[in-house]
């Protein structure tokens, strides 16, 4: 894909998985706040998942468990990526206290659409390094959207971690992942460039309520990301 592989670095506090320069995971040895994009990931499986069955598409190193557990939660992970390389660096850290997380090995497509279950919440996160830079794969913007939508439960809560497009614009990018779905809301940060889309149907919260609840759970956690987020409604065309 004209990416370097991803590279290991050891940190006080656990470990960081990184790709072009771009953090993919920062893996801790206890639960508790990661100060980034993985809070916000966590956060919103906390306060808005309507059960705890979540899966999560590009696991990479679990970056969001160790925020979700700090948090208290009990959800039951189901992650899968190409590479086992960041799953191992996890269980090197995290196995005391993990929780119920499994890992396939597995392109992320075709494992959901194996899946004959259905997830209360899944979280894409999947990225690509090409040119030095890391993107959102084209599968995330075409494919993806629409299949997770058919394998979540009723009620059931999309969470998507998206990158700039390097081929698309921001716009087209949104309009794609966002068409399945009726409500939603976009999180944007102060110190990060990706952008947090959560989507739902019918009974969706509105983005006062979501904004109040992530801010709670982040609190919660003494996470810095609590002043560094806003939390914007989605029109999103009727279905």
């Amino acid at each position: 894909m004209g990416g370097e592989e991803p590279a290991v670095e050891r940190t006080c506090r656990g470990a960081r998985l990184v790709q072009n320069g771009s953090v993919l995971s920062e893996v801790l040895a206890a639960p508790g706040a990661t100060n980034s994009v993985f809070d916000v990931l966590a956060a919103s499986v906390h306060q808005l998942s309507p059960a705890d069955r979540v899966g999560l598409l590009g696991f990479a190193g679990g970056g969001m468990i160790a925020p979700l557990r700090a948090m208290g939660c009990g959800h039951s992970i189901r992650g899968v990526d190409l590479d086992r390389v960041g799953y191992e660096l996890f269980c090197e850290f995290s196995s005391g206290w993990k929780g119920e997380v499994r890992f396939v090995q597995a392109d992320a497509v075709e494992w959901l659409r194996s899946r004959r279950d259905k997830f209360d919440l899944l979280v894409e996160d999947l990225s690509v390094g090409r040119d030095g830079d890391v993107f959102k794969p084209d599968v995330s913007i075409d494919t993806l959207p629409g299949l997770i939508r058919s394998r979540l439960k009723p009620g059931g809560i999309a969470v998507f971690n998206l990158l700039p497009p390097d081929n698309r614009t921001w716009t087209e990018m949104m309009s794609k992942v966002c068409k399945p779905f009726e409500f939603g809301v976009q999180i944007l940060f102060e110190s990060f460039y990706n952008r947090v889309v959560v989507l739902g149907d019918k009974g969706f919260p509105p983005a006062r309520t979501v904004s109040r609840l992530l801010r709670a759970a982040l609190c919660g956690i003494g996470s810095e990301m609590e002043r560094d987020i806003s939390v914007h409604s989605l029109r999103l065309a009727k279905r």
